[in-house]
């Protein structure tokens, strides 16, 4: 029997200055589909560091106060990379539709994380709408890969003793 996935509900947003305008289209989108949405930042175009707004958004998907996330900077790399050394994150930059939808049929990725320098308003809708509408082929190779993938995470970053393994969604 295939393993129930819960409805993503909550989704929490964040951009940097080179994202900030971009981000506004993501928010407008998940907004209008009926998503809980919590903008963490950053509030205007002035100049801050992406790696404050990935990791506030990136925590607060891996401690599940939110379904999943979208991050925004000017071409998606830095901020991947920043929320991505959060355990339990998987962020994937998508440039087009099919990356939106192999992040999360084949690898799960709870993150979107999109280049604002790279897509045009319309473009950027498209892969948010193609990324939240797929789910993640679990059984199989897929589920087989993803497990292999956070046995790595685990040996990188071991839990203390006595700390319960939060299980995922």
């Amino acid at each position: 029997m295939p393993r129930r996935v819960p409805a993503v509900r909550r989704v929490a947003v964040g951009a940097d200055h080179g994202g900030f305008a971009r981000k506004a289209t993501v928010l407008r989108w998940l907004q209008a589909q009926g998503y809980e949405v919590a903008d963490l930042g950053t509030h205007s175009s002035v100049p801050c560091d992406y790696p404050r707004i990935a990791l506030k958004v990136a925590r607060a998907v891996a401690q599940g106060a939110f379904d999943r996330g979208v991050l925004v900077c000017k071409s998606g790399i830095g901020m991947a990379i920043a929320a991505n050394k959060v355990p339990g994150i998987r962020a994937g930059v998508c440039g087009d539709r099919f990356d939106a939808e192999r992040s999360r049929s084949h690898n799960d990725a709870n993150i979107l994380v999109l280049g604002a320098e790279k897509l045009p308003e319309a473009k950027t809708t498209q892969i948010v709408e193609t990324w939240f509408a797929t789910p993640f082929e679990a059984g199989g190779r897929h589920e087989r890969r993803m497990r292999q993938v956070m046995a790595i995470e685990q040996s990188a970053h071991p839990r203390p003793a006595g700390r319960p393994v939060r299980r995922r969604r």
